[in-house]
């Protein structure tokens, strides 16, 4: 085996644990639980729209689960300044 391949397999591995499809449904008992963590008062009524509100982020971020990234490489260098 390659460098290289030995290298992405580890990566691979490594980020195999980063599911959301894995993730379980979100709903309003553990949006209660999450404010109780975090210590912040959320009224009951606001708990079931929070609970979609993360359940459609979460969707959202599976589908990105889905695109092939094999020959993308993460960006290592990130220049602030605008060129014109």
């Amino acid at each position: 085996m390659q460098e290289a391949e030995c290298t992405e397999e580890k990566v691979s591995r490594a980020m195999g644990y980063v599911k959301f499809s894995d993730a379980a449904a979100i709903d309003p008992a553990v949006i209660e639980t999450l404010a109780v963590l975090l210590g912040l008062a959320v009224p009951a009524e606001e708990t079931l729209p929070l609970a979609d509100a993360v359940s459609g982020q979460i969707a959202s971020v599976q589908s990105l689960e889905n695109l092939d990234l094999t020959d993308i490489m993460p960006a290592l260098e990130f220049d602030p300044r605008w060129e014109l």
